[in-house]
């Protein structure tokens, strides 16, 4: 039981650190011009 609670709080750690890791080079690219948002909801993947 505790194993599954130490790999909860692991993943816990992780996909925050990847947010604050994408949300830095988001600011990084911030400068070059990007694509809008009403742009990027008209986009059909």
């Amino acid at each position: 039981m505790s194993l599954i609670k130490v790999g909860i709080i692991v993943e816990i750690f992780l996909f925050v650190g990847v947010f604050l890791w994408v949300k830095k080079l988001n600011i990084k690219q911030s400068r070059q011009p990007s694509l809008s948002k009403k742009t990027i909801k008209n986009l059909k993947f």
